[in-house]
């Protein structure tokens, strides 16, 4: 049995294990989110350009600037945290809103990919790690 055939298995179901547990916790964080908030339509006011990366190498990026009413009528505007190309929306676009009654101005971008991106990518590459450390694994039993 050498040590070095199950390393590189037991480091993939690892890290799947990792990936999966950050899955799990972000999976958890949009279920409490969708619990503890309300759902209201925004309009899209403007996008904001930002740089990201170094200086003449970067990559422009937009963030949504989103303003909607709450329920109390109070008029919110927030700056949306997940970046966009620019043609992905429109001033005057319509967008759903989630927020928290006591701080609607931590309000977030209620669309899919939004919410359940980073827990779907996070459970994908778990997922891949997982099978592909469990192949490896098989093959370093069966020729121990």
């Amino acid at each position: 049995m050498k040590v070095i055939e199950y390393f590189i298995p037991l480091a993939l179901l690892a890290l799947a294990a990792v990936l999966m547990g950050k899955a799990w916790s972000h999976w958890q964080a949009v279920n409490a989110l969708l619990e503890g908030t309300r759902e209201t339509e925004g309009t899209v006011v403007g996008m904001t350009p930002y740089i990201i990366g170094k200086a003449g190498k970067g990559k422009l990026v937009y963030f949504p600037d989103v303003e909607f009413v709450t329920a109390e009528g109070e008029r919110i505007r927030f700056r949306a945290r997940e970046s966009r190309r620019a043609d992905h929306f429109r001033k005057g676009d319509s967008v759903p809103v989630r927020y928290r009654p006591e701080a609607p101005r931590e309000a977030v971008l209620a669309t899919f990919s939004a919410l359940w991106s980073l827990p779907l990518i996070y459970a994908g590459g778990g997922l891949l790690l997982l099978l592909f450390g469990g192949w490896f694994l098989r093959r370093a039993v069966k020729s121990g």
